[in-house]
């Protein structure tokens, strides 16, 4: 067991290591780039010394320039030019060379580390030491690793942050091994011994201004539970000892600006929670549970919002990450937690977080509006949570109905905003709605006392189309972010609307004749005088929005209306040959008599229509 941490140990050493290196061999890259083009311009060369590596580091240092001796003209003589190559060539091969000491240096390093590691084991094993000795060698050894480290830290920075790191690491170890190997302390002692190690970490790291030492020390930190077993700790400690580690990581990440340390507290925090709550979740601790989860989502949530907010920061890949897994998992665990028995606080609590997002939403909009992106983001976290609380407090056609009433509020929103993020969730919203009342209609069983025009299904697509009325009617007063996306707008909703109600009315005419029927076949009769009334319907439909386009001098109704009437002309055609003689006749005089009132006035208003077009 012993051997196999060591192996850990090592692996992870190199690999922070080989990152360095990629590193250094990335700058001296860089360095020898600019090297070889401030050799093409002289008086840049004739003023500057060489780059010459010092102290594991690199740094320019001016030469110095007698302005008196040295005239404009021997500035740019060739030998100037020709000399500055054999020094760019002498750099590139001393940064090689010290590329390749360095490499040894680190297989030189893990070799020790390696045989002092099967020393020890072979000490071990042969009983030389005794258990507490064996810890006490690894706090030693690791206590006098990092003190290296840091006397070092001077002069050899690279080696500093690996010596103090491998410091950590042992540290860690070594307090796991005194509880796990050898049952030295309690659970609770070797907890308290890992939240030190992770506190000289988290210290060294900010006083040093090494992003690694602190990624260390904080996955130590969130590794600490694990190893020691959340179930011997209990559901405060574990919860409390989690909270602590956030906000550290909140803190560190405004003072320090280390960004990707929000990645270990997202997922320590998770990974840690998601253990206990399949192992010691019992329902006396919902309370504590729901407290915690909450805490949590706000101090992730916060480490994006306030960077994007107060700092006018564009968000990032991780900031979009971690507001997207913040989100649902807090979602979910919510979810899982209370909607077996408290489905109606879990709606509620969505539209409260729904609240709070529209707000961060409009602040942030405020703050930050070249970030595009992140203001169409949050509004679709606000409108995800609102409109996933909808179907968990009500069923059937309510669930359209609210998401109908979100959709207009959403846009009467974007319009006051001028957030093109809410407009777009006003759309989504919208979609929702419709395919919700689709499935509505698609499994409605038609009741005994069933009455036309006064039904569920008649009343709920009229409310669609109302809605889309009404979101034309915000297009139309408040406008949108251009003049084009305005037109487009009011266009599509305009035609939605029309298509919606002319549906609705054209099912009820189907079903009152349905009614009329005796028995399960229906009557020929009641057949054509159901075809004549909705053709009927139809023209009359077509010539109300040809009229409504000439008043009004719109153009997407006119342009209906037209379309309608040859649909219509189209399915009188058709209906001919299953029509009675005296329903055929009144067919053709009803529909040619509207035809005709159409086409006058398009001829008496072809002034008007000119301007429409």
């Amino acid at each position: 067991m012993f051997t196999f941490l060591i192996i850990i140990v090592v692996v992870i050493l190199f690999i922070l290591q080989s990152r360095r290196i990629d590193r250094l061999e990335w700058l001296i890259k860089k360095l020898t780039q600019s090297t070889q083009q401030n050799s093409t311009h002289p008086q840049a060369s004739s003023v500057q010394a060489p780059l010459t590596p010092m102290n594991d580091a690199v740094h320019t240092t001016p030469a110095p320039m007698n302005t008196a001796t040295i005239s404009p003209a021997r500035e740019s003589t060739p030998v100037m030019q020709q000399s500055a190559a054999p020094t760019a060539a002498n750099e590139k091969d001393v940064s090689g060379e010290e590329v390749s000491g360095r490499i040894l240096g680190r297989i030189g390093i893990t070799a020790v580390i390696i045989g002092i590691a099967f020393f020890l084991k072979y000490a071990f094993d042969n009983d030389w030491i005794g258990p507490a000795g064996r810890v006490g060698i690894g706090l030693l050894i690791g206590t006098l690793v990092i003190i290296l480290g840091q006397t070092l830290r001077k002069k050899y920075l690279k080696y500093s942050d690996l010596l103090m790191g491998g410091g950590l690491a042992i540290l860690y170890l070594s307090v796991f091994a005194s509880f796990a190997l050898y049952q030295l302390v309690d659970p609770m002692p070797a907890f308290l011994g890992m939240i030190v190690v992770t506190a000289i970490g988290v210290a060294l790291s900010i006083m040093n201004a090494t992003e690694t030492l602190s990624f260390i020390a904080f996955i130590g930190g969130f590794l600490a539970p694990i190893l020691i077993g959340v179930t011997e700790l209990g559901t405060w400690v574990t919860f409390t000892y989690i909270s602590i580690l956030n906000m550290g990581i909140l803190g560190i990440m405004f003072y320090k600006k280390w960004n990707y340390l929000v990645l270990i507290g997202l997922f320590g925090s998770w990974i840690i929670f998601g253990t206990w709550l399949f192992s010691s979740y019992t329902i006396d601790a919902l309370v504590p549970t729901l407290m915690f989860v909450f805490i949590q989502y706000a101090i992730l949530t916060a480490s994006s919002i306030i960077r994007i907010i107060v700092d006018k920061i564009k968000a990032t890949e991780i900031d979009y990450l971690v507001l997207t897994a913040t989100a649902m998992s807090f979602a979910l665990v919510c979810y899982y937690l209370l909607n077996a028995e408290y489905k109606h606080y879990l709606s509620l609590g969505f539209v409260a977080i729904s609240a709070v997002y529209i707000v961060i939403a409009l602040i942030a909009y405020k703050e930050n509006p070249a970030d595009r992106t992140i203001n169409i983001f949050l509004p679709g976290l606000a409108v995800s949570f609102l409109t996933a609380a909808v179907p968990i407090e009500f069923s059937g056609s309510w669930i359209s109905a609210w998401w109908f009433v979100e959709a207009i509020l959403l846009y009467i929103l974007a319009s006051k905003s001028s957030s093109r993020g809410f407009q777009i969730m006003g759309v989504v919203v919208y979609i929702l709605g419709m395919i919700s009342l689709l499935q509505y209609l698609s499994t409605y069983v038609r009741p005994d006392n069933y009455v036309v025009f006064f039904n569920a299904p008649f009343i709920m697509l009229i409310m669609a189309a109302v809605t889309a009325y009404l979101i034309t009617f915000v297009y139309y007063r408040y406008g949108s972010l251009s003049s084009e996306i305005q037109k487009r707008g009011i266009a599509v909703f305009v035609i939605v609307a029309n298509i919606i109600t002319l549906y609705a009315l054209t099912s009820q005419v189907i079903i009152y004749y349905e009614l009329q029927q005796i028995g399960s076949v229906m009557d020929a009769q009641i057949r054509n005088e159901s075809n004549t009334t909705v053709s009927i319907l139809w023209a009359l439909y077509a010539a109300l929005l040809t009229i409504i386009g000439f008043v009004k001098r719109y153009m997407t109704p006119r342009r209906m209306g037209l379309i309608l009437f040859i649909v219509t002309a189209m399915k009188v055609v058709v209906d001919v040959w299953s029509l009675g003689e005296l329903y055929r006749i009144v067919s053709f005089i009803i529909f040619g008599v509207i035809a005709l009132s159409a086409s006058f006035l398009y001829v008496k208003y072809r002034d008007r229509l000119k301007d429409i077009v």
